[in-house]
């Protein structure tokens, strides 16, 4: 395919290693292996499992640029706050990071000649910038909803009126004037146009989150205890009351099992180790960095998805691409109506417990260690590996540009 130069607008993106920045950083790869060129502007984050150039990640450090003023003064901060306020007509939050923004973007495209724009969360303001961009310069603007807004997150803190107003209006305001809007489920498209998109209409598009594909062995030796790996943080949003009561009943049963945790976790967890005498069952490891990360999984023999307890499972988690990437059975605590609990229906590896319903939990986890080593693994082609492929998604974005990008703006 012919080369399509790109900007790519986030707030989320290595070094710093966090869920979003990394579902950003594989699309990227795969969209320059596959011979595009992509130019990232991002900001720090604070909040991450890793923020140091990895191996994996090394090959785009010159294509990604974090925009700063530098230390200014407190009037100076006012001051190119009230400057944004007026040029975007909100006072949203990353402001005067925007406007920084979008002077090295204008220098990049004198440079460049950008033939597309892609805009990513978790924050709205890139689909702002774009925006602004795109209409300036006369080129598509492609925005990325990856999650619900504050506002309209389930079961999320409460945010005020006034960050609500500002939440949809800027939501509405992007959403109808990007060339095309693209959601990782259609569950999640739903629920937009249901809340803060309500009665909007606009191109639309779903892609999963990217997977990838291992540069490295995915076999291990089994041993004779079931060895579980859940990567990632456990936070607030996750209720682990009912796994840890059905952990302490089948170890109670004499069940014999390892679980692995590598992240920071709840407080109430490290006092239910051994409240539970489950110390020689559980063990909490610090975060690792994603490639050391994505490697360790391999020595495990399930990967394990603790999802919130939602209604309904409204989104694709980024641990799905990854965990598919891997080839391995997969147990998922999960909402039993949602996007994970459709991926893993009828499929042989796959195995998915109500989040709400301890005794599904338990029983199914008994199966599961009993059955071990002869444990079912997922099928080659299965749904979730067939929709996060990276060839499926690339050509997928392969078509989409096709469509929206005038043919004399493509370089050969």
């Amino acid at each position: 395919m012919k080369t399509v130069r790109i900007l790519f607008i986030t707030t989320a993106f290595p070094p710093y290693e966090f869920s979003e920045a990394l579902v950003n950083a594989k699309l990227v790869m795969a969209l320059k292996e596959n011979g595009h060129d992509v130019h990232v502007i991002s900001r720090p984050a604070t909040i991450v499992y890793n923020d140091a150039w990895s191996g994996l990640w090394k090959s785009l450090e010159h294509q990604v640029y974090y925009p700063s003023s530098g230390k200014i003064s407190k009037l100076s901060k006012i001051s190119s706050s009230l400057k944004g306020i007026l040029r975007y007509k909100l006072p949203v939050e990353g402001i005067r990071w925007g406007l920084e923004a979008e002077k090295l973007a204008t220098k990049l495209h004198q440079e460049k000649g950008f033939d597309l724009i892609m805009t990513r969360m978790p924050s709205l303001f890139p689909h702002l910038l774009g925006l602004r961009l795109g209409k300036a310069w006369n080129v598509p603007v492609v925005s990325n909803w990856n999650d619900p807004t504050d506002d309209i997150r389930p079961l999320g803190h409460k945010v005020s009126r006034k960050a609500s107003f500002f939440f949809k209006l800027i939501s509405r305001r992007a959403f109808s004037s990007a060339t095309l809007n693209t959601f990782p489920s259609s569950q999640l498209l739903e629920h937009y146009l249901k809340t803060n998109l309500k009665g909007l209409t606009a191109a639309t598009e779903i892609i999963p989150h990217i997977g990838f594909y291992p540069d490295f062995a995915l076999t291990h030796q089994v041993g004779e205890i079931p060895r579980i790996v859940h990567a990632g943080n456990m936070l607030d949003n996750i209720q682990l009351d009912l796994l840890l009561e059905s952990l302490h009943s089948l170890a109670k049963k004499g069940l014999k099992f390892e679980l692995h945790v590598f992240g920071m976790v709840q407080e109430k967890l490290l006092s239910a180790i051994p409240k539970l005498g489950l110390e020689n069952c559980i063990f909490v490891h610090n975060p690792l960095g994603y490639s050391e990360m994505i490697e360790k999984l391999v020595q495990f023999d399930f990967l394990l998805i603790l999802e919130a307890q939602y209604p309904e499972g409204i989104l694709m988690l980024s641990k799905l691409s990854d965990y598919a990437s891997l080839k391995k059975p997969i147990i998922a605590l999960s909402p039993k109506n949602g996007v994970t609990a459709n991926y893993f229906a009828n499929q042989k590896g796959f195995h998915l417990f109500d989040n709400t319903n301890q005794p599904e939990i338990e029983n199914g986890l008994e199966k599961i260690l009993q059955e071990f080593p002869k444990h079912a693994l997922p099928e080659p082609d299965n749904k979730l590996w067939s929709e996060v492929n990276p060839a499926q998604i690339v050509a997928q974005y392969a078509r989409i540009f096709s469509s929206i990008i005038q043919p004399k703006s493509i370089r050969s």
